[in-house]
């Protein structure tokens, strides 16, 4: 973990530098940053005609931070979950019930995009509560419970579908989900901003305030945090519904800016996401992690594929180094932490 470590009973839960410099010079956040600007010199130097012009440049950029806002978005909440040692692989799922029911909602029952959106993360805080209660108190491990919660989730997607879905483009919540908007003349999605959003709001939840010191307690040694009176069953319910929650803005988000969305879609993204988490320097285990971190892997994850796509590689090697990636993040993350 870090040198900053706060204290509780009989043990001590380390917290990650206050600085961003140290941020980045004592963490692996450092690696991590050089490997997503390693991957963004191959596409300079395998590609160099799309440098020659700023539009090519920025409609590479675009895409890039277009792709990894989503991740951002749910690697908020895997991060919480992870670092107090549980983990989702339902989001994806989620992902796309909630995009496809935030346009059910308006396209049928001709609710407005704002109530539209409450139902919507009302029913995925539900999921999640469901999830934390079968995880925490009926005592299923949480691959297992969700990895079940997955099949229910796009059975429901497929279900409420029969295929795909459309939202209206001139509702004004649907504009701010999915819209754009030019920041110096730079044309920004505005899921990025919400994405930056999250991240700073959730950023200082997890490292400034009691309940985020209790999901690294938790998740550290949960014997002794529950010595100590934290309810660590409570901590990782409130994880679970976090995760499903932010899941189910990000289906709302894509289905707003792209207009429509399939039952198909989202798969492998519960993956993605704790890849793109682990890679950033969390725990697979728990007990330590940082949300800088889990974005730079966010974007290590959403740039190999432009690699790949500029360079003429099929769907099949995609596929493929991006299992090799999962598997070797995972791995290292084991080695290098001596478990």
């Amino acid at each position: 973990m870090s040198e900053e470590t706060a204290t509780a009973g009989d043990f001590a839960i380390s917290r990650e530098p206050t600085t961003l410099l140290r941020r980045f010079t004592s963490r692996r956040e450092a690696g991590v940053l050089l490997g997503f600007l390693a991957l963004y010199a191959i596409i300079a130097v395998t590609r160099p005609d799309i440098f020659f012009s700023w539009q090519d440049i920025s409609g590479v950029t675009f895409r890039l931070f277009r792709t990894a806002s989503i991740y951002v978005i749910i690697g908020i909440g895997m991060s919480f979950l992870i670092i107090s040692g549980e983990f989702d692989l339902s989001v994806g799922s989620m992902f796309a019930v909630g995009g496809l029911t935030f346009a059910m909602l308006m396209q049928d029952y001709r609710l407005t995009g704002l109530v539209s959106v409450v139902l919507v993360l009302m029913l995925a805080a539900a999921v999640g509560l469901t999830n934390g209660v079968i995880v925490t108190k009926v005592g299923v491990p949480s691959l297992i419970a969700t990895i079940g919660m997955l099949s229910v989730l796009r059975g429901v997607a497929l279900a409420i579908t029969e295929g795909s879905w459309g939202v209206p483009q001139n509702d004004a919540v649907v504009g701010l989900l999915g819209g754009r908007m030019e920041i110096l003349g730079v044309t920004v999605a505005h899921q990025v901003v919400w994405a930056v959003l999250l991240v700073v709001v959730f950023g200082v939840i997890l490292q400034k305030t009691r309940f985020g010191y209790h999901v690294f307690a938790v998740g550290d040694d949960q014997d002794a945090a529950e010595k100590t009176g934290i309810d660590a069953d409570m901590v990782k319910i409130r994880n679970f519904v976090l995760v499903a929650m932010l899941a189910a803005l990000a289906g709302m988000i894509n289905i707003s800016y792209y207009g429509s969305m399939f039952a198909s879609t989202g798969q492998t993204y519960e993956l993605l996401i704790i890849a793109a988490v682990v890679i950033g320097g969390t725990n697979l285990f728990g007990g330590e992690g940082s949300l800088s971190g889990m974005v730079l892997g966010a974007l290590v994850i959403a740039i190999i594929p432009q690699v790949l796509v500029l360079n003429g590689m099929s769907v099949d090697i995609q596929e493929l180094l991006t299992g090799v990636i999962i598997i070797a993040a995972v791995v290292l993350d084991i080695v290098f932490r001596g478990r």
